[in-house]
Protein backbone atom coordinates (compact mmCIF):
# COMPACT_ATOMS: atom_id res chain seq x y z
CA UNK A 1 0.00 0.00 0.00
CA UNK A 2 1.16 3.25 -0.82
CA UNK A 3 1.06 6.17 1.18
CA UNK A 4 0.93 9.89 0.06
CA UNK A 5 3.70 12.35 2.37
CA UNK A 6 1.97 14.55 3.67
CA UNK A 7 3.25 18.24 5.65
CA UNK A 8 1.67 20.98 7.41
CA UNK A 9 0.87 23.45 5.42
CA UNK A 10 2.19 26.62 5.35
CA UNK A 11 1.03 30.02 3.99
CA UNK A 12 3.96 29.19 1.17
CA UNK A 13 1.77 26.80 -0.33
CA UNK A 14 -0.68 29.50 -1.73
CA UNK A 15 2.33 31.89 -2.30
CA UNK A 16 2.23 32.19 -6.19
CA UNK A 17 -1.73 32.89 -5.96
CA UNK A 18 -3.16 35.81 -5.03
CA UNK A 19 -4.63 36.75 -1.77
CA UNK A 20 -8.22 36.04 -2.47
CA UNK A 21 -7.39 32.73 -4.33
CA UNK A 22 -4.94 31.58 -1.15
CA UNK A 23 -7.96 32.38 1.36
CA UNK A 24 -10.34 30.68 -0.16
CA UNK A 25 -7.99 27.63 -0.81
CA UNK A 26 -7.42 27.98 2.92
CA UNK A 27 -10.89 28.07 3.56
CA UNK A 28 -11.25 24.89 1.47
CA UNK A 29 -8.75 22.78 3.20
CA UNK A 30 -10.58 23.39 6.94
CA UNK A 31 -14.40 22.74 5.73
CA UNK A 32 -15.75 19.41 5.99
CA UNK A 33 -19.22 19.98 5.24
CA UNK A 34 -18.55 18.65 1.61
CA UNK A 35 -21.50 20.81 0.32
CA UNK A 36 -20.18 23.98 1.37
CA UNK A 37 -16.30 22.38 0.63
CA UNK A 38 -17.90 21.88 -3.09
CA UNK A 39 -19.48 25.41 -3.44
CA UNK A 40 -15.88 26.84 -2.50
CA UNK A 41 -14.21 24.87 -4.78
CA UNK A 42 -16.52 26.30 -8.12
CA UNK A 43 -15.49 29.61 -6.75
CA UNK A 44 -11.99 28.83 -6.79
CA UNK A 45 -12.15 27.60 -10.34
CA UNK A 46 -14.33 29.88 -11.60
CA UNK A 47 -12.46 33.12 -10.85
CA UNK A 48 -9.25 31.48 -11.33
CA UNK A 49 -8.46 29.52 -14.07
CA UNK A 50 -4.71 29.61 -13.31
CA UNK A 51 -5.23 27.76 -9.78
CA UNK A 52 -4.21 24.13 -11.11
CA UNK A 53 -0.39 24.58 -9.59
CA UNK A 54 -1.58 25.60 -5.90
CA UNK A 55 -5.10 22.96 -6.08
CA UNK A 56 -1.72 20.21 -6.80
CA UNK A 57 0.25 21.55 -3.79
CA UNK A 58 -2.52 21.58 -1.57
CA UNK A 59 -3.42 18.10 -2.64
CA UNK A 60 0.17 17.08 -2.03
CA UNK A 61 0.35 19.08 1.35
CA UNK A 62 -3.00 17.93 2.99
CA UNK A 63 -3.66 15.93 5.94
CA UNK A 64 -7.90 15.64 4.68
CA UNK A 65 -8.47 13.00 2.55
CA UNK A 66 -11.36 14.44 1.49
CA UNK A 67 -9.25 17.79 0.52
CA UNK A 68 -7.16 15.80 -1.72
CA UNK A 69 -10.31 14.34 -3.64
CA UNK A 70 -11.84 17.15 -4.36
CA UNK A 71 -8.87 19.24 -5.03
CA UNK A 72 -8.45 16.32 -7.58
CA UNK A 73 -11.66 17.28 -9.22
CA UNK A 74 -10.65 21.03 -9.16
CA UNK A 75 -7.75 20.28 -11.40
CA UNK A 76 -9.51 18.15 -13.47
CA UNK A 77 -12.11 20.89 -14.13
CA UNK A 78 -9.53 23.43 -14.61
CA UNK A 79 -7.69 20.80 -17.38
CA UNK A 80 -4.71 20.95 -15.52
CA UNK A 81 -2.87 17.99 -16.83
CA UNK A 82 0.58 18.27 -15.15
CA UNK A 83 -1.17 16.90 -12.13
CA UNK A 84 -0.68 13.57 -14.02
CA UNK A 85 1.87 11.87 -11.98
CA UNK A 86 0.03 12.66 -8.64
CA UNK A 87 -3.04 10.99 -9.86
CA UNK A 88 -1.31 7.78 -10.78
CA UNK A 89 0.61 7.40 -7.94
CA UNK A 90 -2.84 8.84 -5.89
CA UNK A 91 -4.61 5.32 -7.54
CA UNK A 92 -2.58 3.60 -4.70
CA UNK A 93 -3.86 5.69 -1.89
CA UNK A 94 -5.75 4.02 0.98
CA UNK A 95 -8.80 6.09 0.62
CA UNK A 96 -10.99 4.60 -1.72
CA UNK A 97 -12.80 8.07 -2.37
CA UNK A 98 -9.26 9.23 -3.09
CA UNK A 99 -8.67 6.49 -5.51
CA UNK A 100 -12.05 6.86 -7.21
CA UNK A 101 -11.51 10.43 -8.08
CA UNK A 102 -8.14 10.14 -8.94
CA UNK A 103 -8.97 7.40 -11.52
CA UNK A 104 -11.65 10.03 -12.81
CA UNK A 105 -9.51 12.39 -13.47
CA UNK A 106 -7.22 10.78 -14.91
CA UNK A 107 -10.39 9.90 -17.33
CA UNK A 108 -11.26 13.53 -17.58
CA UNK A 109 -7.89 14.86 -18.23
CA UNK A 110 -7.64 11.89 -21.35
CA UNK A 111 -4.53 10.93 -19.91
CA UNK A 112 -3.53 7.82 -21.55
CA UNK A 113 -0.37 7.19 -20.76
CA UNK A 114 -1.71 6.52 -17.09
CA UNK A 115 -3.96 3.59 -18.53
CA UNK A 116 -1.68 0.52 -17.59
CA UNK A 117 -1.70 1.96 -13.52
CA UNK A 118 -5.23 2.54 -13.86
CA UNK A 119 -6.08 -0.95 -15.65
CA UNK A 120 -3.70 -2.29 -13.13
CA UNK A 121 -5.72 -0.49 -10.20
CA UNK A 122 -9.23 -1.58 -11.36
CA UNK A 123 -8.68 -5.07 -11.31
CA UNK A 124 -7.53 -5.05 -7.78
CA UNK A 125 -9.89 -2.66 -6.73
CA UNK A 126 -12.45 -3.99 -4.08
CA UNK A 127 -14.79 -1.29 -3.34
CA UNK A 128 -18.33 0.32 -5.27
CA UNK A 129 -17.26 4.06 -5.32
CA UNK A 130 -13.76 3.39 -7.33
CA UNK A 131 -14.61 0.77 -8.97
CA UNK A 132 -17.80 3.00 -10.32
CA UNK A 133 -15.18 5.82 -11.42
CA UNK A 134 -12.80 3.66 -12.41
CA UNK A 135 -14.99 1.89 -15.22
CA UNK A 136 -16.01 5.41 -16.41
CA UNK A 137 -12.42 6.11 -16.58
CA UNK A 138 -11.40 2.96 -18.45
CA UNK A 139 -14.39 4.07 -21.11
CA UNK A 140 -13.16 7.39 -21.38
CA UNK A 141 -9.95 6.64 -22.38
CA UNK A 142 -10.90 3.43 -24.40
CA UNK A 143 -8.82 0.55 -22.53
CA UNK A 144 -10.54 -2.16 -24.22
CA UNK A 145 -7.35 -4.69 -22.35
CA UNK A 146 -10.17 -3.87 -19.34
CA UNK A 147 -13.00 -5.76 -20.48
CA UNK A 148 -11.76 -9.24 -18.94
CA UNK A 149 -11.90 -7.66 -15.72
CA UNK A 150 -15.03 -6.30 -16.01
CA UNK A 151 -16.76 -9.45 -16.67
CA UNK A 152 -15.24 -11.15 -13.87
CA UNK A 153 -17.18 -8.19 -11.37
CA UNK A 154 -20.28 -7.95 -12.95
CA UNK A 155 -21.46 -11.19 -11.03
CA UNK A 156 -19.57 -9.95 -7.82
CA UNK A 157 -21.10 -6.28 -7.42
CA UNK A 158 -24.83 -5.20 -7.24
CA UNK A 159 -26.93 -2.26 -7.81
CA UNK A 160 -25.70 0.66 -9.22
CA UNK A 161 -22.08 -0.58 -8.94
CA UNK A 162 -23.20 -3.66 -11.65
CA UNK A 163 -24.94 -1.05 -13.67
CA UNK A 164 -21.35 0.86 -14.21
CA UNK A 165 -19.60 -2.14 -15.45
CA UNK A 166 -22.39 -3.10 -17.57
CA UNK A 167 -22.20 0.74 -19.30
CA UNK A 168 -18.12 0.18 -19.24
CA UNK A 169 -18.44 -3.56 -21.26
CA UNK A 170 -20.96 -1.97 -23.44
CA UNK A 171 -18.29 0.48 -24.40
CA UNK A 172 -15.56 -1.71 -24.04
CA UNK A 173 -16.53 -5.39 -24.89
CA UNK A 174 -17.88 -7.34 -28.36
CA UNK A 175 -21.10 -8.89 -29.50
CA UNK A 176 -19.78 -11.59 -27.89
CA UNK A 177 -20.78 -10.16 -24.30
CA UNK A 178 -24.61 -9.43 -25.23
CA UNK A 179 -25.66 -12.93 -23.73
CA UNK A 180 -24.16 -11.98 -20.27
CA UNK A 181 -25.17 -8.51 -20.30
CA UNK A 182 -28.53 -9.53 -21.61
CA UNK A 183 -29.36 -11.91 -18.26
CA UNK A 184 -29.17 -8.57 -16.29
CA UNK A 185 -32.45 -7.07 -18.54
CA UNK A 186 -35.23 -8.36 -15.96
CA UNK A 187 -33.18 -7.23 -12.69
CA UNK A 188 -33.78 -4.00 -11.58
CA UNK A 189 -30.72 -1.20 -11.70
CA UNK A 190 -28.92 -2.70 -14.23
CA UNK A 191 -32.00 -3.44 -16.80
CA UNK A 192 -31.66 0.03 -18.53
CA UNK A 193 -27.73 -0.01 -18.31
CA UNK A 194 -28.41 -3.56 -19.88
CA UNK A 195 -30.77 -1.74 -22.61
CA UNK A 196 -27.79 0.26 -23.12
CA UNK A 197 -25.01 -1.73 -23.43
CA UNK A 198 -26.98 -4.06 -26.05
CA UNK A 199 -27.63 -1.36 -28.05
CA UNK A 200 -24.24 -0.25 -28.28
CA UNK A 201 -23.09 -3.59 -29.08
CA UNK A 202 -24.99 -4.84 -31.30
CA UNK A 203 -26.16 -2.37 -33.32
CA UNK A 204 -29.95 -2.82 -32.67
CA UNK A 205 -32.38 0.10 -32.15
CA UNK A 206 -34.99 -0.38 -29.31
CA UNK A 207 -36.79 2.88 -30.45
CA UNK A 208 -35.72 6.53 -29.16
CA UNK A 209 -34.37 6.61 -25.68
CA UNK A 210 -37.14 8.17 -23.23
CA UNK A 211 -36.87 11.38 -21.74
CA UNK A 212 -38.60 12.70 -18.15
CA UNK A 213 -41.27 10.14 -17.06
CA UNK A 214 -42.27 7.45 -18.41
CA UNK A 215 -43.28 4.37 -16.06
CA UNK A 216 -40.92 1.64 -15.36
CA UNK A 217 -39.73 -0.05 -17.48
CA UNK A 218 -39.35 2.30 -19.92
CA UNK A 219 -40.14 1.24 -23.69
CA UNK A 220 -36.73 0.91 -25.16
CA UNK A 221 -36.15 -1.49 -21.97
CA UNK A 222 -39.61 -3.67 -22.52
CA UNK A 223 -38.74 -3.61 -26.75
CA UNK A 224 -34.56 -5.13 -25.37
CA UNK A 225 -36.37 -7.70 -22.99
CA UNK A 226 -38.86 -8.92 -25.94
CA UNK A 227 -35.90 -8.60 -28.44
CA UNK A 228 -33.60 -10.86 -26.54
CA UNK A 229 -36.31 -13.50 -25.91
CA UNK A 230 -37.03 -13.77 -29.63
CA UNK A 231 -33.14 -14.08 -30.00
CA UNK A 232 -31.17 -15.47 -27.90
CA UNK A 233 -31.69 -19.46 -28.80
CA UNK A 234 -29.83 -18.23 -32.19
CA UNK A 235 -27.63 -15.59 -31.25
CA UNK A 236 -25.32 -14.61 -33.11
CA UNK A 237 -26.78 -16.85 -36.32
CA UNK A 238 -29.61 -14.58 -37.12
CA UNK A 239 -30.29 -11.77 -40.12
CA UNK A 240 -31.65 -9.28 -37.85
CA UNK A 241 -29.32 -8.91 -34.85
CA UNK A 242 -25.82 -8.92 -36.64
CA UNK A 243 -23.56 -6.29 -34.49
CA UNK A 244 -22.69 -2.48 -36.86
Amino acid sequence: MVFLMVTPLTPSVFAQQSESTASLLLQFDSQHDLSAKEHLLLTVTNKDAGAGPALLRLAKSTTNSDTRWMAMRGMATLGYKACAPFLEASLKDSDALVRANAARALGDLQIRNASDALLAMFAAEQEPPAIQQASLALRMLDIKSASPYIRQKIPAFTGQTRAWLIQALGTLGSAADVPLIAGYLDEMMTDMAATEAIRELAGVSFGPRTLGLSGYPPPETLAARAWWKSHKDKWPHCDDCRPK
